[in-house]
């Protein structure tokens, strides 16, 4: 039993609120139809090792049921005990150190086992939340708004969000992206942008004009950072993030339950419409001629 879990289901039966869960259960275990949680619908099976978020909870004879959602998909109710907590975080533009960089061996225990260093090398991510697993963090990386893997914080570059004005001289190389490949048309003079990103480490920062996005070296500008806020490694839960995450998910976790329950109700009156074409069928078979004869010919058969 996973008691970080355990803990935060107590807390949300009181004060119920969307989260996400690393799924770590038995894969034979049942998943139960939304409406209806004697009816058996499937088992875990290969949704195991997901990510899944948690939009409701029961607490059933001392157990705890989750009403999963993935894929923009309401999945149905099935048992919480082992699985792991998903922390929110606030969320940062983050790089990856892969000059320092090692894989967690927990990717390849859930499953992930791509590369990491060829498809994210270079690639402006996202990162919105944690998990404890052997009493370390471990990091959530998206791209494009999906889950990539896990990362240890301390091989991760985070970018400090701003809004800082500055002046950029025409001698500034711009560029489109952050991999600092592609160049801009060159400046014809100087321009007004707002500094919206920085990566002091990485020398880099994303400017903001009227007219375009663009990436510079922070090197060539004529900006500070010794007033931006430096954050450490040492991840920490933020359930402003949590709100908000449950603020732009509601409404489309509502539009997806009354569309299934509408699909149910469809699929029930096209049984009952279904059967009321089969009895009218048979009734019509049964009073034709020949339908009459062979009634006869099965009483006497009956006989």
């Amino acid at each position: 039993m996973n008691l970080e879990l355990m803990n935060k289901l107590k807390e949300f039966i009181k004060t119920p609120q969307l989260f996400e869960v690393l799924l770590q259960e038995n894969i034979n275990q049942n998943i139960y139809n939304e409406f209806d949680m004697t009816q058996n619908e499937r088992t875990l099976g290969n949704l195991n090792n997901q990510v899944v978020r948690i939009i409701a909870l029961r607490e059933i004879e001392a157990e705890f049921y989750g009403l999963l959602e993935f894929g923009s998909k309401i999945i149905g109710w099935t048992l919480l005990e082992n699985s792991i907590f998903v922390h929110p975080k606030k969320m940062e533009s983050v790089k990856i150190n892969f000059d320092q960089f090692t894989t967690p061996e927990f990717n390849r225990a859930v499953n992930i086992n791509k590369d990491l260093v060829l498809s994210l090398k270079g690639r402006l991510l996202t990162s919105k939340s944690f998990i404890n697993v052997n009493e370390e963090q471990l990091e959530m990386i998206y791209l494009k708004g999906k889950f990539q893997g896990f990362v240890f914080p301390k091989d991760i570059f985070r970018g400090i969000d701003t809004a800082d004005h500055i002046m950029i001289n025409e001698d500034v190389m711009l560029y489109r992206d952050s991999n600092m490949v592609i160049n801009q048309e060159p400046l014809e003079e100087s321009m007004r942008a707002t500094v919206s990103l920085v990566y002091p480490e990485l020398d880099i920062v994303k400017l903001v004009s009227e007219n375009q996005t663009s990436w510079a070296k922070l090197s060539d500008l004529e900006y500070s950072t010794d007033h931006l806020e430096k954050k450490s490694d040492l991840l920490q839960e933020n359930f402003v993030q949590m709100q908000i995450n449950e603020r732009k998910k509601t409404k489309s976790i509502i539009e997806s339950l009354l569309k299934r329950q509408i699909e149910l109700e469809n699929t029930a009156d096209q049984a009952v419409n279904r059967l009321e074409r089969v009895e009218n069928l048979y009734n019509n078979l049964k009073n034709s001629k020949l339908g009459k004869i062979q009634v006869a010919i099965w009483e006497r058969r009956g006989k």
